[in-house]
């Protein structure tokens, strides 16, 4: 009986120190998943914000062609395409310009620390499985 019984000892120490390192490594895996997720909050939001800036600026620069073309015209004399043309293609570049800013600032892997340590963790936990 005693032998059954410090068997039993060994084996609800052993399951205590296995549930306290689970507990561990998840609460790890926790914190740096949550971690990641707010600076993946923030660079979206700010990426977002961009995106926006330049859709609005091409969408202003459209609204306000019709009227800076007319006056564009009248001043210097060029033709309506000739106008229309220069404004147009400033407008788009300002535009362009802040679309590529959104693009870089939205592009990229998404928590990819999290990612890494859970593929490590996995690892080293089927590697132990097998010896």
């Amino acid at each position: 009986m005693a032998n059954s019984n410090s068997f039993s000892d060994a084996l609800s120490s052993y399951m205590r120190r296995f549930l306290n390192i689970l507990t561990m490594l998840v609460d790890m895996h926790l914190d740096i998943a949550i971690q990641e997720a707010n600076y993946e909050k923030r660079r979206l939001i700010g990426g977002f914000i961009m995106l926006g800036i330049g859709i609005g600026l091409i969408t202003m620069g459209v609204l306000l062609l019709q009227v800076l073309g007319i006056l564009f015209v009248h001043w210097l004399g060029l033709g309506w395409a000739g106008a229309t043309i220069i404004i147009t293609g400033t407008n788009f570049l300002f535009g362009v310009a802040f679309l590529i800013l959104a693009s870089s600032r939205l592009r990229g892997p998404v928590m990819s620390q999290t990612q890494a340590r859970l593929a490590r963790s996995m690892a080293l936990l089927r590697t132990r499985e097998r010896s």
